[in-house]
């Protein structure tokens, strides 16, 4: 069975679907570097409505990609089927035909299922909070990992001159950790990162 032939019996709903979460899972990630960058490059609070924002822009970004994906496909295939009035097609290029409309098709329903998440406030909401989550899972994790090559041994001669290091960092480090953690389980995880 060639991959063309596999293709065709996968229902195309599930090829859309597939796509939306492969979409929504990119966007997630833009989004989650856009938190990221904000709190710790830029000094900014948390700006929900900022974020819903930019997950909105990255999501038409990919509806329009898709679209314009959608029309291109659509010109190769008017292109090839121009060629039937000239040339017999073989097998290839009538199997190419099919593709490309099942391609079209299917850039075209992705465009139109990524504009109507756009839209849709609560998936919005879901995706800006999976975002922060993730966000802040990765500055913990780089935290973490900081703090781990900051430790000293109690024998080592300099641990006395690095010790107002270590309870600096733990202040700042460790005490914003806990207070990150107390504000999430008290469901205000919209502070500062």
């Amino acid at each position: 069975m060639t991959d063309a032939t596999q293709h065709a019996r996968v229902p195309i709903s599930r090829i859309v679907d597939e796509g939306v979460l492969i979409a929504l899972s990119s966007v997630r990630m833009a989004v989650k570097n856009d938190i990221i960058v904000a709190g710790l490059a830029e000094h900014a609070d948390y700006d929900r409505a900022r974020f819903a924002d930019a997950t909105r822009r990255e999501l038409q970004s990919l509806a329009e990609e898709n679209q314009e994906s959608s029309e291109r496909v659509r010109l190769q295939r008017k292109e090839l089927t121009f060629l039937t009035w000239r040339h017999d097609l073989s097998q290839d290029q009538l199997m190419d035909l099919r593709q490309l409309k099942l391609r079209r098709r299917v850039h075209k329903l992705l465009a139109l299922a990524l504009r109507a998440v756009a839209d849709d406030e609560e998936k919005v909401g879901r995706l800006v909070a999976d975002a922060q989550h993730a966000a802040s899972n990765e500055v913990q994790d780089a935290l973490h990992t900081r703090l781990m090559r900051l430790s000293i041994d109690p024998l080592d001669p300099e641990y006395q001159r690095r010790r107002a290091e270590r309870t600096e960092m733990f202040l700042l480090v460790d005490l914003a950790l806990l207070q990150l953690k107390a504000d999430e389980a008290a469901g205000q995880s919209q502070g500062e990162y």
